[in-house]
């Protein structure tokens, strides 16, 4: 050891079962051994000797952490990116969706790349070579990317996320969502055939649950007189039918408006089994109702008020925005069950007519602030 009688006036070496070992305090302070024994004195005279020079040429790093950066050259984006989705606590279907994207649109570009060696210039290649058709697929398949990158700064595998792309996870909407009118909802309702499934047009557009919560609504799901939904379950069908908890991850009552618990009640009476766990939405087939079995009831009633470019989703869109007349923010985050306020927000901001509503409430501010000055 350094110090000690050996006539080295940095680092030590000793033998050891005929072989030896060489080691020397860092400017850290922390003895290194070297990375092996060697046969030769001579080898462990060479290994101190590289140490240090990198010292005296302030290009030190511990052998350890060099040991580790030659690990994470050949750590390419497919091998970390499959052990970060296989490590997600996430839903079933979350995680089928990562893999399909990861495996389709990032592995075949990006997968062979070594960590270390993904640039920003790489990444923007990549993104622009997704094309501009499928926006909202593209902007799930950069957030992903975006997400692996993260995790990968902090494991301190790569110094900085080069997936910065500004505005590649927020993408203009295409498509705005189709609001109906409530005359409009209740002429939908009403024109649906069969008729089993008016209740169901009704459950959509008033209460906002999602599709796949409404078609596991059960019998014991609805209160007595109709008058709350429990919203506990939710069901997917990629990979078999997986019922699980809602998007949220946590079940909510959803207070029944009082102008459509009449409907339902008799939906519970004509439609539904007698059974507690009876489907609310029974399929004639199948283990669900299919939402593409849906569209097709759908689409005549639509195209009989006029509105056929009305998507299912757009019916939560109404709910929502109904919400968001008479409701605040925590409210309406409640009654949709959102986790995070930024979707809430979203129908704060469209409420049909609310803005008209707010400028006329400035205006009797201003009509009663005048009185109160000419006093």
């Amino acid at each position: 050891m350094a110090g000690r009688p050996n006539h080295r006036g940095w680092g030590a070496i000793r033998k050891r079962s005929g072989r030896f070992q060489a080691s020397y305090v860092g400017p850290d302070l922390i003895r290194y051994y070297g990375p092996t024994t060697f046969t030769a004195r001579m080898d462990a005279e060479g290994w101190l000797l590289g140490e240090r020079r990198m010292i005296e040429r302030d290009e030190w790093t511990s052998p350890k952490k060099r040991a580790k950066d030659v690990a994470v050259r050949h750590i390419r984006l497919a091998e970390y990116g499959q052990t970060w989705i296989d490590q997600r606590n996430v839903k079933p279907r979350t995680r089928i969706g990562y893999q399909a994207l990861f495996d389709n649109h990032i592995a075949p570009t990006l997968g062979k790349v070594a960590l270390i060696h993904l640039t920003p210039e790489a990444v923007r290649a990549w993104f622009a070579g997704l094309g501009g058709e499928h926006v909202r697929r593209n902007s799930h398949a950069y957030g992903l990317l975006h997400a692996v990158l993260a995790t990968a700064v902090t494991d301190q595998l790569i110094g900085s996320n080069p997936a910065n792309l500004s505005r590649a996870m927020n993408p203009p909407t295409k498509r705005q969502a189709i609001i109906l009118g409530v005359d409009e909802v209740q002429a939908l309702a009403d024109a649906i055939r069969p008729e089993r499934l008016r209740a169901l047009v009704l459950v959509l557009a008033w209460t906002g649950v999602r599709w796949g919560e409404a078609i596991e609504l059960r019998r014991q799901d609805v209160t007595e007189g109709a008058k709350a939904i429990r919203v506990g379950r939710a069901v997917t069908h990629r990979d078999g039918c997986r019922i699980d908890t809602p998007k949220s991850g946590k079940g909510r009552m959803v207070i029944v408006p009082p102008h459509i618990r009449a409907d339902l009640l008799v939906h519970l009476d004509t439609n539904v089994g007698a059974d507690q766990a009876a489907q609310l939405f029974p399929a004639v087939h199948g283990c669900h109702l299919n939402d593409r079995v849906f569209r097709d009831y759908l689409r005549p009633a639509l195209k009989s008020i006029g509105r056929e470019d009305l998507r299912i989703h757009d019916l939560r869109h109404f709910a929502g925005t109904q919400a968001a007349r008479v409701g605040n923010l925590p409210e309406t985050m409640a009654r949709l069950g959102h986790s995070t306020p930024k979707a809430s927000l979203i129908y704060q901001g469209i409420a049909s007519g609310r803005a008209e509503e707010v400028a006329e409430a400035l205006s009797k501010l201003a009509k009663r602030g005048t009185v109160t000055d000419a006093k």
